[in-house]
């Protein structure tokens, strides 16, 4: 019970026995509120329609709304592109041989394709030609140095040298005379130079012009042909064999 008089620790304030306290006082107990009506099954309806409607206007305008545009991409750069594939050049076919002209060759007469074509091999018709040709010069480069003038090639010389060393090696001797005893002068004639003076020099052995070349050098009685200034024309002869080279000069001044 709660207690709304006069203050209790007030002696004078309390109530005598058997007297009701002044004032007023109340009852404990639970306060009860006063309840609000419940709205009735129309009031219901018409709340759930408009709460409806405003989700379904609401919604409406949500997917009326465009969306919004994506936002751009950073260009990517173009991927780099591999070159076309280069088409394979075939290497170039080797030359065709019959059967038998090469080892290794194929049993249908092709020789066996490599790489590479092969090289054509010098003849020895063709690298004796080079070699006169170097004779000469050599020749004339030692001349020059001796204070002489250049010798001419000549065609009747070089067909005597030619056939002197063809000679030697067909026959295989070595000298200025023939097995019949014709010297220089016999061959030269032979061939139509009219000459007032000749000379000979012959070798055998040597691999190359130069060498050739140095071993007349340091022959006196060579050398003294090579050097000799009255001398005009020359004609060079060399035969590659097997037990040669063989090589001839012939001098020689037209009388």
């Amino acid at each position: 019970m709660r207690y709304d008089g006069p203050d209790p620790s007030d002696p004078f304030a309390h109530p005598r026995p058997g007297n009701p306290p002044s004032g007023r006082h109340r009852r404990g107990g639970p306060v009860r509120r006063r309840a609000l009506p419940r709205p009735g099954f129309a009031a219901s309806v018409l709340a759930a329609g408009t709460t409806a409607a405003v989700l379904t206007v609401l919604l409406g305008l949500y997917a009326a709304l465009p969306s919004p545009p994506p936002a751009p991409r950073a260009a990517r750069p173009p991927a780099p592109q591999a070159p076309p594939p280069s088409r394979p050049v075939p290497p170039p076919a080797s030359p065709q041989v019959g059967a038998g002209a090469r080892d290794g060759a194929a049993h249908d007469g092709l020789a066996p394709q490599t790489g590479a074509a092969l090289a054509a091999p010098v003849s020895a018709r063709a690298r004796s030609s080079r070699y006169v040709q170097d004779v000469i010069a050599l020749a004339n480069a030692e001349r020059d140095r001796a204070g002489c003038g250049p010798l001419r090639a000549e065609a009747r010389l070089a067909k005597a040298a030619q056939r002197h060393a063809d000679d030697m090696a067909a026959r295989d001797y070595y000298a200025h005379d023939d097995p019949e005893g014709r010297d220089g002068g016999d061959r030269i004639s032979a061939t139509g130079y009219s000459w007032s003076a000749w000379g000979e020099n012959i070798h055998k052995g040597p691999k190359t012009p130069q060498r050739a070349m140095d071993d007349w050098m340091d022959s006196p009685a060579h050398r003294a042909n090579i050097l000799n200034c009255s001398f005009h024309d020359i004609g060079v002869g060399v035969t590659l064999t097997a037990d040669g080279p063989w090589w001839v000069q012939d001098f020689g001044t037209q009388g």
